[in-house]
């Protein structure tokens, strides 16, 4: 039986807010209800109760007290629906008045994304969450099989682990299903993505700063590490981490525990460290961009993903998986997916993987009209490989440049839509048109 999606009720008066967080909040896979202040709060409680309440503490009497907020905490304690606690003023001796109210937690304005839906998802019933990426995780193909039994041997274990695969794979639905299976699967799963920190950033990123520590460190922030801590830590794109912030996180590694920007004390790691990219580390490590040792570290276990051409028993359960997320989306009848269509997803080499396919299925969801999706609602390209078996004769690197100028051709040289496009970040593109020595017309 499919479990029903977890609601989450928003009491906020400002009506951005209230968007930006049911946008996000819809996109993770819960049902949101909105109410703009307590008395809204109250009417939307007598016909349905929430799985969680994000409840602001400040509304139209003042700014700053959170008077209001904890008003209201004990009638919404009492109906034992847990409450985060919202305030765009950091204040502890508030937050731990809100605890000692009944709140389970606080978050202060501006909210980080996945540390607000790691902290979601700690006080909703593990039975009530319906997570998208598990229900996506899908294993038909004898390849798929394998690395199923390998994952559910792995995950008990707090053992560092590789993923390896192309673009596209599904390397993060992998490292959530590991911490999905695992033993710290009550704590947060924190997903990092290694391409887009700033050298500058990195360290108060993986390792969190204290207020003053720095001319912008107005607050103290939790950094990756911290926000992970009894849980897992994703580190997506590892291979692009810059060889010389590289031994910042290897000592992490090796000793167990971090220093804070500003702190003056470090602090004990309790994290099982989950990596992923799509390069070839020995590789780089010949060529002095990867550290040998961080690698060894990294690589306790390593699986590789195999791209979606070569597990062909799982393209049409995916489609059809696809098909139910996407009409769910956009409120379309479900349409059935015709002899045609299936045809032609089975025939095409899927160079962008699961991704492609899933951009694909969306595609076709909103322009089919009928009850059945066919081939021309798909909208696939003829792939080169698709053309002709004849690989030209040129070296990856030469390869790997040529696809980018052809991306950027294609694209009016943006760099958001051509990243996109190579299933890259823009700043790994960036690192890559330095490489190359590519340079963007003015």
């Amino acid at each position: 039986m499919p479990i029903s999606k977890p609601c989450i009720l928003i009491v906020d008066d400002h009506d951005d807010i209230r968007f930006a967080l049911s946008l996000l909040l819809e996109q993770a896979g819960f049902r949101v209800v909105e109410a703009e202040n307590p008395f809204a709060c109250q009417q939307v409680l007598t016909r349905l109760t929430p799985d969680l309440i994000l409840l602001d503490m400040n509304f139209s009497r003042d700014t700053t007290s959170g008077q209001e907020g904890l008003a209201l905490l004990p009638e919404l304690t009492a109906l034992n629906i847990p409450v985060i606690l919202m305030t765009a003023w950091a204040n502890i001796e508030l937050a731990v008045k809100g605890m000692q109210l009944g709140a389970k937690d606080f978050v202060e304005k501006p909210w980080r994304k996945d540390a607000l839906l790691a902290q979601i998802a700690r006080h909703i019933e593990p039975t009530k969450v319906r997570s998208d990426s598990a229900s996506a995780w899908i294993a038909h193909s004898e390849k798929m099989q394998q690395i199923e039994q390998l994952v559910h041997q792995l995950a008990q274990t707090d053992a560092n682990l590789l993923i390896l695969g192309e673009n596209g794979t599904g390397k993060s639905q992998l490292a959530q299903r590991i911490h999905q299976l695992s033993h710290r699967r009550q704590a947060p799963l924190i997903n990092l993505n290694m391409a887009a920190i700033t050298d500058n950033l990195f360290e108060s990123e993986l390792f969190g700063h204290q207020k003053g520590a720095f001319t912008d460190a107005k607050t103290n922030r939790l950094g990756a590490f911290s926000q992970a801590q009894s849980g897992s830590l994703f580190m997506d794109e590892i291979g692009a981490l810059p060889i010389h912030l590289q031994p910042k996180l290897l000592q992490v590694l090796e000793t167990g525990q971090f220093t804070p920007l500003g702190a003056s004390a470090p602090s004990k790691v309790d994290v099982r460290l989950i990596a992923a990219t799509n390069q070839d580390i020995p590789q780089a490590i010949a060529k002095q961009q990867f550290r040998q040792d961080l690698y060894y570290r990294l690589n306790t276990f390593v699986i590789t993903l195999p791209p979606l051409r070569a597990r062909q028993a799982d393209i049409l359960p995916l489609a059809e998986y696809f098909i139910d997320k996407y009409s769910q989306k956009y409120n379309k009848t479900r349409p059935t997916l015709d002899q045609t269509a299936s045809q032609r997803l089975l025939s095409h080499d899927w160079p962008g993987n699961v991704r492609e396919l899933s951009h694909t299925l969306e595609r076709a969801v909103l322009i089919c009209q009928n009850e059945s999706i066919d081939d021309t609602h798909l909208l696939i390209e003829t792939t080169h490989s698709e053309q002709t078996s004849e690989v030209p004769a040129m070296t990856l690197e030469a390869l790997e440049k040529q696809r980018i100028l052809d991306v950027l051709a294609a694209n009016e040289s943006q760099i958001s839509a051509s990243a996109k496009v190579l299933g890259i970040s823009r700043n790994a593109l960036y690192r890559r048109l330095e490489k190359y020595q590519i340079d963007l017309p003015e």
